[in-house]
C-alpha cells in the first residue's frame, strides 16, 4: 500500500497498482477504513483516486487537467456525473478522489444490449444538464470519459475540456484537439461557424462504438436510432442537428424497459394514482427481461428509500423482490423473483446498507422478511454487521420494533450460535421431562406455529458452515456446559433409603435367631421401635436437615461389627422402661419418637467394653391412675424376672 500522509481522507489506503493510465492521470483503487461516508457496491469503503500527471499544452497554463477536472466535479453535481469526494495536493502530485467507478472500456463487452441503452441514457441526461442548465460544452465525449458506478451505472466524466458556449469557438477546439478523441471530432470542425453542436456529433459516435458488435434487433428501435444518429446528430450541417433534450425523446429511449427505469428514477414526481398502478403491474413486465440485467440496472432502485416507503410497493412488490428463489417451496409460498447466485450478487450488498439507515419504517420492512434472506449472509456478515444492527434495535422505545428485532435474533441463533448471539456464560437450567421411551435427538415441536415460522430458515443453509456442528446431537446442546442436576427440595438420597432399609431387613432376619418366648418378645419392642423410627424418619426428613446425619450414622452398622443380642435386648429394654407409659404406645400409630435422640439408640462398642450402670432413683408417681407396671424398675438386690413377674397383662 502507498503511504496516506498528508490526505484529507483519514484512513485512506491506495493500492499500489494502477487500474488505468492516460494522459493526464493515473486511476487507482483504494478504500477508506472505518469509513460509513462512503459507500461502493460492496460496502466496504472502496473509492477511486486519481493521481494528476504533468501535462504541457496552452490550456494548462493555470492548471493541471486533473485539477480541471476536480474543479468541475465539485461544481456540477449530478446523478450521472462521477460524484466528487475530496482533493488534495501531496508533494507535486494532485490527487482526486471519487465515488467508486471502473473504465467503461473495462467492462464494455459484459454489458448487455439492454445495460447499454440505459447506459447511454445516463450519458444522455448528464449532457442535457450541462447543455440546458449549466450552459457549458463537454467537447469530449468517448468511450474513455465515460465510467461505471459500482452499483453498474453509467456515469459522465472527462470534464477538463468542459467550457461554456461562449469559450467553445474554433481556436479553443483546435487547442484541444490533440487529446481529444480522433474519431469524435467532425471532419469539418474548422470551417463551421457553429460550434455549439460538437456534443451531438460525438455521441453518435458513442452509440456506434458500444453497440459494436451487437445485433439491431437485441434493443427495441436501436436500428431506426441508429440511423437517426447518422442521419441528424451526425449532419454535415450543425444547424440541423437536433438538441439533446429531443434526443430523449425516440422510441429508443422510451421502450417499456428502460420506462420502468425512468419511472423508479423518477419516483418522487410521481403522484399517488400514478405509483399505485405502476408498481401493481412491474412485476409481470420483468418477467420479460433476463434476471440479472434487472438486478444490475433496477436492484438498486427497487431497494431505494423511495420504493421501500411506499404502500403499494411494500404489498406487491418487495415481498418478492426480498425473497430468493426457492425450488422446494412448501404449500401457499410464493415464489421469489431472484435467483440465489444473483441475489447474493446484486441484491445482498445493498441489504446490508440498508440495515445501517436509521429508520423505523425501513427497519420494520427487512425485520419482517428478515426470515427470507437471512441464509443468503455469511457467518462473518451476520456477526460483524447484521447482529450489531439487531442489537441496537432492541434498545429503541418502540415496542413493535423491539418485539421485531427479537424475533429475528432468534432466527441467528441455529447459525451463529446462542454464544454469540446472546453473550455471556450459559448452562443447563431445562431438562428433558419426557418418558425415556419417547426421547429423541430433539425438543418436541409443541407449538407449530412458531416453527412453520422458522421453516424457510431450516430449509436453506448459510453460505458458510464455519461452525463445526455435532450431526448426532441437537443443536442447542452442542456448545453448552451442563450442570449437575440439582436434587428435588426435601428429596430423600438413594443412598439413604438403601442404608434403612438394608438396617431393617437385617434385623428382621436376626429375629429368627431367638427361640426364647420372652426373649422374642422384648425383641419385637425394639424391631417395632425401630420400624417406628424409619417410618416417622421419611415423613419428617424434609423438615429436619439434621436427619441425615442420623441416616449416615445408621448406615455405619453395616461396616462395624454389630453388637451381641443380649446388650441389644438389655438395651431396649431400658429405653422401653423410660419411654412407654402405656402398652398402647407399643402401636406403630400411637408412638411418638424425639428423632433428633435416633442417634444415641445404640452403643456401637458394647461388645468392647462392659456396660456399668449408675444406680437410677425414679420416683414413682402415687396417683393410681396413672400407675403403670411398665413405670417400676427393681432394686438392685431383687432379680429382674421376679420383678416383672408373670403376669404381663394386668
Amino acid at each position: 500500500m502507498m503511504g496516506n500522509e498528508n490526505s484529507q481522507l483519514n484512513g485512506l489506503e491506495i493500492e499500489e497498482k494502477a487500474i488505468e493510465i492516460t494522459d493526464f492521470w493515473s486511476h487507482y483503487q483504494a478504500t477508506i477504513k472505518d469509513s460509513c461516508r462512503y459507500f461502493s457496491l460492496k460496502s466496504d469503503g472502496s473509492v477511486s483516486v486519481f493521481k494528476g500527471l504533468s501535462v504541457l499544452g496552452p490550456l494548462w497554463t493555470v492548471s493541471t487537467p486533473l485539477e480541471k477536472l476536480s474543479n468541475n466535479l465539485l461544481k456540477y453535481r449530478h446523478p450521472c456525473i462521477v460524484k466528487y469526494l475530496s482533493a488534495w495536493q501531496q508533494r507535486s502530485t494532485f490527487h482526486l478522489a471519487t465515488e467508486y467507478v471502473q473504465p467503461l472500456a473495462h467492462i464494455l463487452n459484459s454489458q448487455t444490449p439492454l445495460q447499454i441503452c440505459i447506459g447511454l441514457n445516463n450519458i444522455l441526461q448528464a449532457l442535457v444538464f450541462l447543455h440546458e442548465q449549466a450552459g457549458m460544452s463537454h467537447n469530449n465525449i468517448c468511450v474513455s470519459s465515460v465510467y461505471v458506478s459500482g452499483d453498474g451505472q453509467w456515469k459522465l466524466a472527462g470534464l477538463q475540456y468542459l467550457c461554456t458556449f461562449a469559450e467553445s469557438n474554433v481556436a479553443y477546439l483546435k487547442h484541444a484537439r490533440i487529446h481529444r478523441y480522433d474519431k469524435a471530432i467532425d471532419p469539418n470542425e474548422d470551417s463551421h461557424e457553429i460550434t455549439s453542436k460538437v456534443d451531438q456529433y460525438a455521441f453518435a459516435v458513442l452509440v456506434e462504438d458500444v453497440f459494436k458488435g451487437h445485433c439491431d434487433d437485441e434493443v427495441p428501435h436501436l436500428k431506426e436510432f441508429k440511423t437517426y444518429c447518422r442521419n441528424g446528430l451526425q449532419n454535415p450541417n450543425p444547424e440541423k442537428r437536433p438538441n439533446l433534450s429531443e434526443i430523449l425523446k425516440d422510441n429508443f429511449f422510451n421502450h417499456e424497459f428502460i420506462s420502468i427505469y425512468k419511472f423508479l428514477n423518477f419516483l418522487p414526481l410521481k403522484n399517488e394514482d400514478e405509483r399505485r398502478e405502476f408498481f401493481s403491474n412491474i412485476l409481470s413486465h420483468l418477467k420479460c427481461y433476463d434476471e440479472e440485467t434487472v438486478a444490475k440496472q433496477l436492484g438498486g432502485l427497487l431497494l431505494s428509500r423511495l420504493t421501500l416507503l411506499d404502500q403499494t410497493a411494500r404489498k406487491d412488490v418487495l415481498p418478492f423482490i426480498l425473497k430468493p428463489k426457492n425450488d422446494r417451496l412448501q404449500n401457499g409460498e410464493s415464489a421469489g423473483f431472484f435467483c440465489l447466485s444473483i441475489f447474493k450478487e446484486h441484491l445482498k450488498p445493498r441489504l446490508l446498507q440498508l440495515f445501517s439507515v436509521r429508520d423505523g419504517q425501513i427497519r420494520m420492512l427487512l425485520l419482517s422478511h428478515f426470515n427470507k434472506f437471512v441464509h443468503v449472509f455469511s457467518h462473518e456478515e451476520l456477526a460483524h454487521q447484521i447482529l450489531p444492527e439487531l442489537l441496537l434495535g432492541i434498545k429503541d422505545t418502540d415496542d413493535n420494533l423491539v418485539a421485531a428485532t427479537l424475533i429475528c435474533l432468534s432466527e441467528l441463533v441455529p447459525i451463529l450460535g446462542a454464544d454469540t448471539v446472546v453473550g455471556g456464560k450459559r448452562s443447563k437450567l431445562f431438562t428433558d421431562g419426557r418418558p425415556k421411551g419417547n426421547l429423541t435427538n430433539s425438543y418436541t415441536k409443541i407449538d407449530n406455529d412458531f416453527y412453520l415460522a422458522n421453516k424457510v430458515l431450516r430449509d436453506y443453509h448459510c453460505s458458510q458452515p464455519i461452525f463445526p456442528v455435532n450431526a448426532s446431537a441437537p443443536a442447542f446442546e452442542q456448545t453448552i456446559t451442563l450442570n449437575e442436576r440439582p436434587s428435588p427440595v426435601g428429596g430423600e438420597s438413594i443412598e439413604n433409603d438403601i442404608t434403612i432399609d438394608t438396617q431393617k431387613n437385617k434385623l428382621v432376619e436376626s429375629e429368627e435367631d431367638w427361640d426364647d418366648w420372652d426373649n422374642s418378645n422384648r425383641h419385637l419392642v425394639t424391631i417395632d421401635n425401630i420400624q417406628a423410627n424409619n417410618y416417622y424418619l421419611k415423613e419428617e426428613i424434609s423438615q429436619e436437615p439434621q436427619f441425615t446425619e442420623s441416616i449416615q450414622q445408621l448406615s455405619i452398622i453395616d461396616n462395624e461389627k454389630p453388637p451381641t443380642k443380649s446388650a441389644l435386648l438389655e438395651k431396649a429394654a431400658l429405653d422401653a422402661k423410660r419411654n412407654i407409659l402405656d402398652i398402647s404406645e407399643l402401636d406403630i400409630k400411637n408412638q411418638k419418637i424425639e428423632i433428633s435422640k435416633q442417634k444415641d439408640d445404640f452403643d456401637f462398642f458394647a461388645d468392647m467394653m462392659p456396660v456399668i450402670e449408675k444406680q437410677k432413683i425414679v420416683t414413682i408417681v402415687e396417683n393410681s391412675e396413672n400407675f403403670n407396671k411398665l413405670n417400676f424398675i427393681p432394686d438392685e438386690e431383687t432379680d429382674e424376672n421376679e420383678g416383672w413377674g408373670e403376669n404381663w397383662n394386668e
